[in-house]
């Protein structure tokens, strides 16, 4: 309130003075000037107490519209991420929309707002109100002047990130340049995620009380679980030991007989009468009586024992005669070598189509051998058919010859668990167990099992076929014939809830920053995938409950996001190795035949089927679509009011700040 003038304030007080004490001197007949000194008191109190309460009045609607610019401002600001000309116009706008200066006649209304670099919005606001009665006495205005700041308080949260990092990500928004470069969309994600942190970690006030925490699954045609198991949050025994893949097997039932020569039996024989030194020449070499040459072969066939034996001269000794008529004893040297046989397989045929593997070698994700090439007269010492894991672990044993190897590693990713074909997935039938959120796998069809890419052989549009090794080896030379899938698009591990550190807010933690250093781009997109695996992680009532409710007696209320970025609409492909399988062959999801085009809509439904079950676990979905128009599945997916369009890497980090924004409590904290 603005200071009366002292001159009419002294001569106020001084001419009231004069009044009483004129009246206290004089006791008779002073009755009408005391009246008149009491109406001139009542009458100036009521005056001050009116426009004391109009002064009141105006200064409560003044705070109120300061307030509401200031949040209006830092609203603002947590969408593009600067408080900047466009951030004041928006709080001047909404300060001035609550503010009614008519109601008490208030002027010289200023209202001002600044940025602090703790990431709140402070302003000031005065007017000067006229006054009613007061002005008799002097009081013709007041001044008001209020304050106001507005900030964001974050409370703990779980924010799990479902991540789209697949081929296309290695582009840039325009669709170039896709080598995953400093303008591509991955790193743009990256680094949203990165300014994500620093939004919500300088939110938080309470250090010590607020805990926040981030999930990731990132996702492509398929998720990886490898970090999961390792860390122990995964049973082992939840991933099958014997699965079937569509997959490469070598047919070995054509005997052959391998030969083991023993050592040479030697001796000598003495012809049987004199003959001449030419003749036992002969004889020596088994020319003589007649001819019979060298080695002679006995026994047989194979796989009985056979002989080869060989014969040499030794000697000749004069008996009777002379010259070239002469006659004498002839001796020779006699060679036996007997060879038995074992019987062996040669490669018959390949088979290409559908087999159950034991695959628990794979589990502890180091190196596995398996066989690679095989020669067409390659052999093993039992008849058999064959997978490329077994025929590996029998190569450097007795009888195998002709197979070379190389290693399979398996880097976490799975194949989905047992499902049932159905388009509308609502309800969602009980043979779903993908869609199964809540329990534990207990038996095999049941349990997921090991993408393995070095298993999993495309062979177009062909059955189950044989093949002679000429055969397949023209064929496998096609790429759209029978080729290994040895190219394994598995994005990196998915990763339980864990706390991030917030006292040093513009420092992402080194956990943090390593983990999205980590996403790579590859992959076809299946939403379903992602949604699924953010679900399981994040089901307070799930198979990672302890993770989820960790804490829950200090941390008793928390709230729950999901956020889910893609840069794609929903695309299987039925060639590509995904979390179904090869879908063209294994119809998992959909009926024989169903091409890509007709998958679109069976994992759209099972991915909304998720959705739903997500938002009733109490998870608010946040929907970002990254370069490419929000489609209606996911509007349907995100909670209400939650989608939206990101055109470029800027407006992703805005969105990223925004949406912490809202996840943290915008608050008066003034």
């Amino acid at each position: 309130m603005p200071r009366r003038p002292e001159a009419k304030g002294g001569n106020l007080r001084a001419s009231m003075q004069v009044l009483i004490r004129s009246l206290l001197r004089d006791t008779a007949g002073n009755t009408l000037g005391i009246a008149l000194a009491t109406i001139i008191l009542l009458v100036s109190l009521a005056g001050s107490g009116t426009d004391m309460a109009r002064a009141y009045m105006t200064k409560t609607s003044l705070q109120n519209a300061c307030d509401a610019g200031v949040l209006a401002g830092r609203k603002a600001m947590a969408t593009s991420g600067t408080y900047g000309t466009a951030e004041t116009a928006k709080a001047n706008k909404m300060f001035n929309f609550n503010f009614n200066p008519n109601a008490t006649n208030a002027n010289s209304i200023t209202f001002s707002t600044t940025s602090t670099g703790t990431g709140s919005v402070s302003g000031t606001a005065s007017t000067v109100m006229p006054t009613v009665m007061m002005g008799i006495f002097g009081f013709k205005t007041i001044t008001l002047t209020v304050a106001c700041s507005a900030e964001l308080q974050m409370a703990s949260a779980d924010v799990m990130f479902v991540l789209d990092t697949t081929g296309s990500m290695a582009c840039n928004p325009s669709g170039a340049n896709c080598y995953s470069g400093s303008d591509s969309k991955i790193q743009g994600l990256r680094d949203a995620v990165r300014n994500f942190y620093k939004t919500v970690a300088a939110a938080v006030t309470d250090k010590t009380n607020t805990r926040i925490r981030f999930g990731f699954v990132p996702y492509s045609s398929t998720v990886n679980v490898g970090g999961l198991l390792s860390s122990g949050t995964l049973p082992s025994s939840y991933l099958a030991d014997s699965s079937a893949y569509q997959t490469r097997l070598a047919n070995f039932n054509t005997p052959v007989y391998v030969g083991t020569p023993g050592s040479p039996v030697a001796s000598t024989e003495t012809y049987g009468s004199n003959i001449t030194q030419s003749q036992c020449t002969s004889y020596g070499s088994n020319n003589y009586p007649s001819a019979g040459g060298n080695p002679v072969n006995g026994g047989g066939p194979a796989p009985t024992a056979t002989t080869s034996t060989s014969y040499s001269y030794n000697s000749w000794t004069l008996k009777s005669g002379s010259g070239t008529g002469a006659l004498g004893t002839c001796v020779r040297n006699k060679s036996v070598t007997t060879t038995t046989y074992a019987t062996r397989y040669q490669l018959t045929n390949y088979r290409m189509g559908p087999a159950t593997i034991n695959v628990s070698a794979f589990k502890g994700m180091g190196n596995v051998t398996v066989a690679d090439t095989i020669s067409a007269t390659a052999t093993v010492p039992t008849a058999d058919t064959y997978d490329m894991t077994t025929l590996g672990s029998l190569v450097g044993t007795a009888g195998v010859s002709g197979i070379t190897t190389t290693t399979a590693t398996w880097k976490g990713c799975i194949e989905e668990r047992s499902t049932v074909q159905n388009l509308a997935m609502s309800p969602v039938p009980s043979g779903a167990t993908d869609l199964d959120l809540d329990t534990a796998p207990s038996s095999d069809p049941t349990r997921w099992k090991m993408h393995l890419p070095g298993l999993e052989w495309f062979r177009a549009w062909y059955g189950t076929t044989d093949l002679t090794p000429s055969q397949y080896a023209t064929y496998s030379n096609s790429p759209y014939n029978y080729v290994s899938l040895q190219t394994s698009y598995c994005p990196a591990s998915a990763a339980n809830f864990k706390e991030v550190d917030t006292t040093a807010p513009t420092v992402v933690p080194t956990w943090l920053d390593t983990y999205v250093n980590s996403l790579v781009a590859e992959g076809a997109t299946y939403h379903d995938i992602g949604m699924i695996w953010g679900g399981r992680l994040a089901n307070p009532n799930g198979m990672f409950a302890n993770n989820v409710n960790a804490d829950s007696t200090k941390y008793p209320s928390v709230s729950r996001h999901v956020i889910f970025m893609t840069d794609g609409i929903m695309e299987p492909n039925y060639t590509v190795y995904s979390a179904y399988g090869g879908e063209y062959w294994d119809n998992r999801v959909a009926p024989s035949g169903t091409d890509s085009n007709g998958l679109k809509p069976y994992h759209n439904n099972r991915f909304l089927a998720v959705c739903n079950k997500v938002k009733n676990m109490g998870y608010t979905i946040w929907m970002i679509s990254f370069g490419t128009s929000l489609t209606t599945e996911m509007t349907t997916c995100a909670s209400a009011g939650r989608a939206y369009y990101a055109a470029d890497t800027t407006a992703l980090n805005n969105t990223f700040k925004f949406i912490a924004g809202q996840v943290a409590d915008l608050r008066i904290n003034k």
